[in-house]
């Protein structure tokens, strides 16, 4: 008590509070009361409505069956047939038992829950159904199924309880109508519905959160329950187990609402039986679901008076924060300043507030304003000069780090030109220290020339002096160090002016030029020349096509150069000895050529050359001797040649366009006897290269050509054809060029991909000989030498026939020689044993008549051999 007696907005706020939440209590007592009522009523009524729409729902489902069912009853088909079968032995062979089975298989189609319809006859004890073939078990006594006699009985349609279909074995009911013929019942008509459609509506009908439908039959077994196995009809389970004495009043066969108590929590369930069905439906709801609703409102309102409360509190809070405890503070102030303390020490929220407080705080300190503002004034003062020395150290600082740690020279002058500041960068470019060059002239210590014409270059100090304005060098300026060497750079010059603008000196920025300039050249040199052969390009050429397209220029010779067979050199002795046959043509037309001339390369075997003031004669004279120097030179066993055309513009009236086509069609004249020659003497270099390199491939060579010679002769292949076979025989490993004597010469077996490598000298052999009319010929012959019969050769996989005949003729030859020829890696064979390898491969690798005509009639082996 003696707490809220210390504060009067402490007893406000627990008085109201107090009486907040006195009110709230009985609010809260009153609508629990009147509401509880409302909503068990309501459940009710629910539940009351869910039983109806679920009872109409499995009505609506089972009257389409009844509907069926009551119009079969009335086929006439289905009567004359229950009259006339009078025996179970005998309904077969009655005429209409195959309509009447039609009938009910189509009745059966009319919709998927339709298992089984079928007329039951009770003096057959049998079954005549929609499945053809199908008879009931004789121990299936109609008069004791529940269907049959709630059917006969009642002599009405009735629907039975779920039992396990005989037919199908699935969980059904039985829709049944009684066949009658003039008031006599003959049978029935009967039909199996599979009730998977009414637990798939029961299971998903949900009340609530927590409520369910059951769905159970007038016997009380239950029929359908979320929570129960129905399914196993061999454990029926029923509704008296469930509700005990409950049970009497939902099987009545009235509707109604009743409560039950299911493990501690009361429940509420509505029942309702479906009419023409002996089924009742059970809609239940758990007493906490009914009431979840007002519960939750309940609470909601018990947080909205917690949250009054806590605000409440925090109201109280902020009233004593914001009124009482400041009163307080500037009482105690008070007392202090009453007993000399001359120090009031408020907070500045007190002083900045417009209420109340806010005038006695400021009252308060007023008195000593007046005091303390000098004060403050002198301190503000001596510590904001203190911080500017401060900060003048720390950027004088930083500036002379700065300026020592660029790369860039840096040279700062006087108004007069006189040096004031050098960096180290500047010291190293210019060799001078800083001590040595303090207060010299800039001129002296930075003197310029121009790189070219090696005249002094303007001094940027003394320009930015006179111009009061940043200048740049020009370009290819060359500075004088101290030692005479001279460097290239590039530089700025700009002027320093004060706070009132007025020039006080110059600071020149400059930085070593060399390795750039070095890079600038690099680039220019690679964009206007050939990378391979260091002649100008077809950029360079075109450009310079039109700068010497004048009139002083004529007479203007133009001469085309194409080298002879590079795709041959290439291909033969493989792309870097034909890049080094196009360096040597290039060396030798540069070194045929006045420095004024205009060598570029312009394709990939093309070379160009522009000749100002250069008449026909002396064109020609030129030409002849680039013919000459390229006779002269020797390139290991290339055979270096070239094609030359040119031709003069010797008015202004020609166009430079017509003299390139003139020179180039002159050129092209003389590649096709040239060329045709060239390429002829590089094949003779690549077989005596050939055979230079592995004399075993000579005489292979040789006695290949011998035994193919022999073989067409013994074919009676005409003379040309044989001298052709010859030819081939001889150069069919010709494309062994590209393989390297490693490869050639191992003495061990070859691997996958050294046997690769092998497989490509067809190929390249083809490739060589169809380059030169002389030899095109034998081209495929040699390329197509180890195809092999059944078309697992290569390079093409070509069989039989579709090989050439010199082709197959080769390979024989080849295989021949090569099985009687010691190799490295093998002893030679006897020709005993190589003709039956030849026999034995003849069909598949070899053709089988070449086989025979060399072993008869080359060979002449005794027949008894094969």
């Amino acid at each position: 008590m003696s707490w809220m007696k210390k504060s009067i907005i402490r007893i406000i706020g627990v008085t109201i509070s107090l009486f907040i939440f006195l009110l709230f209590f009985v609010y809260l007592n009153f609508l629990d009361v009147q509401l509880r009522n409302y909503f068990e009523q309501q459940a009710k009524e629910e539940l009351v409505k869910d039983s109806q729409n679920i009872s109409a729902q499995i009505e609506i489902f089972l009257q389409k069956y009844v509907v069926i069912a009551d119009q079969a009853k009335n086929n006439p088909d289905f009567i004359r047939f229950a009259r006339e079968v009078k025996t179970r032995e005998t309904k077969r062979k009655n005429p209409l038992y195959d309509q009447v089975t039609k009938e009910l298989e189509d009745i059966s189609d009319m919709d998927k829950n339709i298992d089984l319809s079928y007329i039951a006859l009770p003096d057959t004890k049998g079954l005549i159904s929609s499945a053809y073939g199908y008879d009931a078990p004789a121990d299936v006594i109609l008069s004791e199924r529940e269907w049959y006699i709630k059917t006969m009985g009642e002599k009405k349609t009735t629907v039975t309880a779920p039992y396990q279909d005989l037919f199908s074995g699935k969980l059904a009911l039985t829709v049944a109508v009684p066949l009658q013929d003039n008031g006599n019942i003959l049978g029935a008509f009967s039909l199996d519905i599979l009730i998977e459609d009414i637990h798939e509506m029961m299971r998903d009908y949900r009340i609530g959160e927590k409520g369910y439908a059951v769905l159970i039959y007038d016997t009380g077994q239950i029929i359908d329950h979320p929570d129960m196995d129905t399914t196993n009809l061999s454990e029926k389970v029923f509704v008296q187990d469930w509700l005990g004495g409950l049970s009497h009043k939902i099987l009545s066969g009235k509707n109604g609402i009743a409560s039950y108590t299911d493990q501690g929590e009361k429940q509420f369930i509505a029942y309702l039986p479906i009419p023409n069905t002996h089924m009742t439906v059970l809609t239940i709801i758990p007493e906490s679901e009914v009431f979840s609703r007002l519960n939750r409102f309940l609470n909601t309102n018990l947080c909205i008076v917690i949250g009054l409360i806590v605000i409440m509190i925090f109201l109280l809070l902020f009233f004593k924060h914001y009124i009482s405890t400041p009163v307080v503070r500037i009482c105690r102030e008070i007392e202090n300043f009453s007993n000399h303390n001359k120090i009031i020490s408020l907070p500045p929220e007190y002083l900045f507030r417009e209420d109340e407080i806010g005038i006695l705080s400021n009252g308060l300190t007023f008195m000593l304003k007046k005091i303390t503002d000098n004060f403050y004034e002198i301190e503000q003062k001596n510590r904001e000069l203190s911080e500017a020395k401060e900060k003048i150290s720390r950027e004088r600082s930083l500036f002379k780090t700065t300026l020592q740690s660029l790369g860039d020279g840096v040279i700062s002058t006087d108004k007069y030109g006189r040096i004031s500041l050098m960096n180290r960068a500047a010291e190293e470019l210019t060799g001078w220290s800083v001590e040595e060059a303090r207060g010299e002239i800039f001129q002296k210590v930075f003197p310029l020339v121009h790189e070219l014409s090696g005249k002094e270059c303007d001094c940027p100090a003394a320009q930015v002096l006179r111009l009061g304005r940043a200048v740049e060098l020009e370009e290819y300026t060359l500075l004088i160090q101290k030692t005479g060497h001279r460097l290239a750079i590039e530089d700025s010059a700009a002027p320093v002016k004060d706070e009132h603008g007025n020039l006080i000196g110059a600071v020149i920025v400059f930085r070593d030029f060399t390795e750039k300039k070095q890079k600038q050249e690099q680039i220019l040199y690679l964009s206007y020349h050939d990378q391979l052969t260091g002649l100008y390009n077809r950029r360079f050429f075109e450009e310079e096509l039109q700068r010497l397209d004048k009139d002083s220029n004529i007479p203007f010779s133009i001469a085309m150069i194409d080298v002879n067979g590079l795709k041959l050199t290439n291909d033969a002795f493989g792309h870097t000895m034909g890049d080094k046959l196009l360096k040597r043509v290039a060396r030798v037309l540069k070194e045929g050529c006045r420095g004024e001339d205009v060598v570029a390369r312009i394709g990939g075997d093309e070379f160009i050359i522009l000749l100002p003031h250069t008449e026909q004669e002396e064109t020609e004279e030129r030409v002849k001797q680039i013919y000459k120097t390229i006779e002269q030179e020797k390139l290991g066993d290339i055979i270096i040649s070239v094609s030359i055309g040119c031709a003069v513009k010797s008015n202004a009236d020609m166009s430079l366009d017509e003299v390139i086509i003139k020179a180039e069609e002159q050129m092209y004249m003389k590649k096709i006897t040239e060329s045709q020659s060239m390429r002829h003497k590089t094949i003779q270099a690549i077989v005596n290269t050939l055979n230079e390199k592995n004399e075993r491939e000579r005489i292979h060579s040789e006695k290949v050509s011998e035994i193919s010679k022999e073989i067409g002769q013994k074919m009676n292949l005409d003379g040309e054809t044989v001298k052709e076979l010859e030819t081939a025989g001889l150069m069919h490993d010709i494309g062994k060029i590209i393989i390297s004597e490693e490869i050639l010469n191992k003495p061990g077996k070859l691997t996958e991909s050294e046997y690769q490598e092998m497989k490509r000298h067809p190929e390249c052999g083809y490739q060589i000989l169809r380059s030169v009319n002389a030899y095109s010929s034998l081209a495929e012959n040699v390329l197509y030498h180890h195809e092999r019969w059944d078309g697992n050769g290569y390079p093409r996989g070509l069989k039989g026939e579709e090989i050439p005949l010199l082709s197959r003729i080769i390979a024989i030859a080849d295989s021949f020689e090569a099985m009687t020829a010691k190799r490295p890696y093998k002893e030679a064979m006897t020709v005993e044993a190589s003709v039956h390898e030849l026999i034995k491969n003849s069909g598949t690798q070899f053709d089988p008549q070449i086989v025979q005509v060399f072993v008869e009639k080359v060979l002449t082996y005794p027949a008894d051999l094969k």
